[in-house]
């Protein structure tokens, strides 16, 4: 995915790394006849459904699959990306017929609402809020959580909130060690000084490049034939409505709230005793793969996973992806 987020606001940084690397490859799969049960039993299973839950005054967008009896698996995703970078490994997982699969965008993400920033405050807090109350109102109690970028941040203010409620954690590209951070490792550096005195004119130049993408097509299209130019294009008309902007600028801002709490994380995940599971697109400069090992830690029989893939993985190897959290379920009770 080009980067249309919010990493405009830091420094390129080139970074060499002597990781293993899973090399990501799909499996071709064996042709059905397109009249034969076989194959409509199949497209019942892939097919998730989708809707708007209303949560606290506001439409939230979710797409689910999967048998509700099952145990969930709960995705948070990204920014500026939204539940729809899950889409491939969701119909995937929801194909096994064991496990029931759900994601929902944040406000002012995807499908989702967004509200005015002067009526829903844009923090981590607020947002970590919004998904518990979206979860009480889908009637889900326990479920595993797969964690992407923003979503580690929530998904672990989640599991302070009512730790018995989750029985497992996938954590893909995303950072509670600033091991795996290394534009937010030095205190005086560009990121952690914006976190500390909001730079208008970096949030300017954010603001002028989401507002003149581009529509994705061949002249400009630059990330091969594996990755849909649905993600981008859904990103990009969505961060094109009115507050968006100023909407994911505050909760970037914010983001700088989750460094002072990432050793309550580490004690938390070393107490909770759960499955872990860690995949890492070893091509992210951003959250790099020391970031994975980190997890080690506190988690030391976690399953460590390194794919040949960017920050936004399940974009280019959904595949991948979706066979390590089949084989990593089917060991691992996740109720």
């Amino acid at each position: 995915m080009r980067k249309i987020g919010l990493w405009v606001l830091a420094t390129a940084l080139a970074t060499n790394m002597n990781a293993q690397v899973d090399k990501a490859s799909s499996a071709d799969s064996a042709s059905v006849p397109a009249d034969s049960s076989q194959n409509r039993i199949q497209l019942k299973l892939t097919a998730l459904h989708y809707g708007w839950q209303s949560v606290d005054g506001l439409s939230l967008f979710y797409r689910e699959g999967g048998p509700v009896e099952a145990p969930t698996l709960v995705f948070l995703h990204g920014s500026p990306t939204s539940s729809i970078m899950y889409q491939a490994v969701m119909e995937q997982l929801a194909a096994t017929g064991q496990l029931h699969v759900i994601a929902m965008d944040y406000p002012s993400y995807g499908y989702s609402d967004a509200p005015n920033r002067k009526e829903y405050q844009y923090t981590f807090d607020h947002v970590a809020e919004t998904v518990a109350h979206f979860l009480a109102a889908r009637n889900i109690k326990r479920y595993a959580l797969y964690m992407q970028d923003y979503g580690a941040p929530i998904g672990f203010r989640l599991m302070q909130a009512a730790p018995d409620h989750v029985s497992a954690i996938i954590v893909q590209n995303g950072v509670i060690h600033l091991d795996g951070f290394p534009f937010a490792q030095d205190p005086n550096g560009k990121l952690r000084s914006y976190w500390r005195n909001r730079d208008l004119a970096s949030d300017k130049q954010f603001a002028d490049e989401a507002a003149h993408m581009p529509f994705p097509s061949a002249s400009n299209w630059t990330e091969g034939p594996n990755v849909t130019p649905d993600n981008e294009l859904l990103t990009i008309i969505s961060q094109q409505r009115p507050g968006v902007v100023d909407a994911h600028l505050d909760l970037w801002f914010d983001y700088g709230s989750n460094l002072p709490r990432y050793p309550e994380w580490q004690t938390l995940l070393k107490s909770l005793h759960i499955p872990v599971e860690v995949i890492w697109g070893s091509r992210d400069n951003f959250f790099t793969v020391p970031g994975a090992i980190a997890y080690l830690r506190e988690a030391p029989t976690a399953e460590i996973h390194i794919l040949d893939a960017g920050h936004f993985a399940t974009l280019e190897v959904p595949d991948s992806i979706a066979n390590l959290v089949v084989d990593f379920a089917r060991r691992n009770n996740l109720r």
